[in-house]
C-alpha cells in the first residue's frame, strides 16, 4: 500500500513531558474521538472514497460525509459520530480501524496530529500537547521536570506545521523575548502561583497599553523594568494586601461552569462531571444549587485544595505553563491583556472544579482524580472556539475585566 501522507522528522524545542509522551491506545480511560467533530481533509477524503479494503468500504461510505458549509481543503469532510454513544464509528475495542486496516498515513491530518500542536517560530520548530488527552495530562502535570525545555525529534506532516508571523508590530525576535519572560515569570521560585499571575497581569496590561500607543520600541525597556521588579522582590510588597474573594470566585466561575454542565461523551467524563456537580452542592433531583450553598461549598472545597494538591504539587503551575507555551502567550488574542483574561478565566474555572472534588467525603482526591479533572476540563472548555470570546465579553459586560477586579480571582 502506498503512503498517503508523508511526514518529516525535525529537531524541535519541547517541554520534557512532550518527549516522553506516547499514545497508550486501548489502555486509555477515555477516547480521543468521543463527542467531538472529527474533520477530514480533502486528500484523505478522496483516498477513503477510493479505497477497496473490504473492511473499510462500508464504514467510509456510511460515516464519512462531505462538509457542505464553509468547507476548505483542511475541513473538507467529517466523520459522523455514533448517535447513541457519540463515539467515532472507526473505533473498535478502543482501536482505530483506519490505522489498523490501512496504516497511519491514512489518518486525517486532525487524527494524526492530536494531541500535538506543532509550529515553526522563525526557523525554530516547537511542539506542545493539549491536556484534553489523559496521558498527555499525566505527563505534563505530575512530573517535576515536565517543563524543563529540551531539544528532541518530532515527526510531523508539513500541512499541520503552523508558521508563526509577527504580531502587534513586533518582530519575531522581540515576540520571543516577551514570551520567554512570561514563561520564566511563572517558573520563578520564591513566589506563589497567584503572585506570579498577578505580576503577569500587570505586565500584560502595560504591554497592551505600550503597543496601543505605538511604543513597540519601548518593549525591551518594559521587559527590563519587570525583570528588575521580580528580582528585587518588589512584587511581594505590592501584593501584600491582596486577599482572596471566595464569594466572587464562586459566583463568577460557577456561571461559566453552568454553561457546560451537560453530560460528557464517555463514562469517564460523565463520572467527573457528576462528582463536580455534587461537590458544588447541586441537588440530586434538580441538578440546581442555590447561591448560598454554592459559596459555602466552594469555600469549603478551596480550603482543602492546597492539602489535596500535595498529591500533585505542580499541577496548577504546569497547567498554566502548558497553556502559555501551547498558545504562544500572550500573542493569540486581540491584545496581550485579553489573552491574559482568557488564561485567568480558565485557571479560575479549573480551580473551581478541583475544589469541588475536595467536597466528596473525608478523603481528599488523589493525583489521579486531580489529573482526570484537569483532562475533562480541557475537553469541555479548551476546544470550544467560542468560549474564550464569550468569557471575555461576559467579564467586560459585568465590569470584571479590570485588573484590580481580576486580582480578586487569583488568591485561594
Amino acid at each position: 500500500m502506498s503512503v498517503l501522507h508523508f511526514t518529516r522528522t525535525l529537531p524541535a524545542l519541547l517541554p520534557q513531558y512532550v518527549s516522553r509522551f506516547k499514545c497508550i491506545g486501548s489502555e486509555c480511560e477515555d477516547t480521543c474521538c468521543a463527542g467531538w467533530r472529527v474533520t477530514i481533509d480533502k486528500k484523505t477524503f478522496n483516498a477513503y472514497r477510493q479505497t477497496t479494503h473490504p473492511k473499510m468500504v462500508e464504514l467510509f461510505a456510511k460515516n464519512v460525509k462531505r462538509q457542505r458549509s464553509q468547507a476548505s481543503d483542511g475541513n473538507y469532510a467529517r466523520i459522523e459520530l455514533n448517535a447513541e454513544t457519540k463515539e467515532c464509528p472507526m473505533m473498535a475495542e478502543r482501536l482505530c480501524a483506519v490505522q489498523k486496516n490501512l496504516d497511519e498515513s491514512y489518518l486525517s491530518d486532525t487524527c494524526f496530529s492530536y494531541p500535538r500542536y506543532s509550529r515553526n517560530f522563525s526557523g525554530q520548530y516547537e511542539q506542545a500537547l493539549t491536556l484534553s488527552c489523559p496521558e498527555a495530562a499525566r505527563q505534563a502535570l505530575l512530573a517535576p521536570d515536565a517543563f524543563d525545555f529540551v531539544e528532541g525529534p518530532v515527526t510531523v506532516r508539513p500541512a499541520t506545521m503552523r508558521e508563526i508571523t509577527p504580531r502587534h508590530g513586533l518582530s519575531l525576535e522581540l515576540m520571543n523575548e516577551v514570551r520567554i519572560f512570561c514563561l520564566q515569570l511563572v517558573r520563578t521560585e520564591g513566589l506563589e502561583l497567584w503572585q506570579k499571575l498577578a505580576v503577569l497581569g500587570l505586565f500584560c496590561e502595560n504591554l497592551t497599553s505600550t503597543l496601543a500607543n505605538g511604543g513597540q520600541a519601548a518593549v525591551p525597556e518594559l521587559l527590563n523594568e519587570f525583570v528588575t521588579m521580580v528580582e528585587q522582590g518588589l512584587v511581594l510588597d505590592a501584593l501584600a494586601e491582596l486577599r482572596p474573594h471566595h464569594e466572587v470566585q464562586a459566583r463568577v466561575f460557577a456561571l461559566l461552569w453552568q454553561g457546560r454542565t451537560q453530560g460528557g461523551a464517555s463514562a469517564m467524563q460523565n463520572a467527573v462531571l457528576s462528582a463536580i456537580a455534587n461537590g458544588l452542592g447541586a441537588s440530586a433531583e434538580t441538578g440546581r444549587v442555590t447561591e448560598e450553598k454554592l459559596i459555602e461549598s466552594y469555600s469549603q472545597g478551596i480550603s482543602r485544595l492546597s492539602e489535596a494538591l500535595r498529591a500533585a504539587p505542580h499541577l496548577l503551575e504546569h497547567y498554566i505553563l502548558n497553556e502559555m507555551f501551547r498558545e504562544l502567550f500572550p500573542f493569540e488574542s486581540k491584545t496581550p491583556y485579553e489573552h491574559y483574561l482568557q488564561l485567568i478565566s480558565r485557571f479560575g474555572l479549573l480551580r473551581l472544579m478541583l475544589a469541588a472534588q475536595c467536597n466528596l467525603g473525608d478523603a481528599l482526591p488523589d493525583a489521579g482524580v486531580l489529573v482526570n479533572t484537569t483532562h475533562v476540563f480541557c475537553r469541555r472548555f479548551q476546544h470550544d472556539g467560542n468560549f474564550a470570546t464569550q468569557v471575555n465579553q461576559a467579564l467586560k459586560n459585568s465590569g470584571w475585566d479590570k485588573l484590580d477586579k481580576v486580582y480578586g480571582f487569583l488568591r485561594s
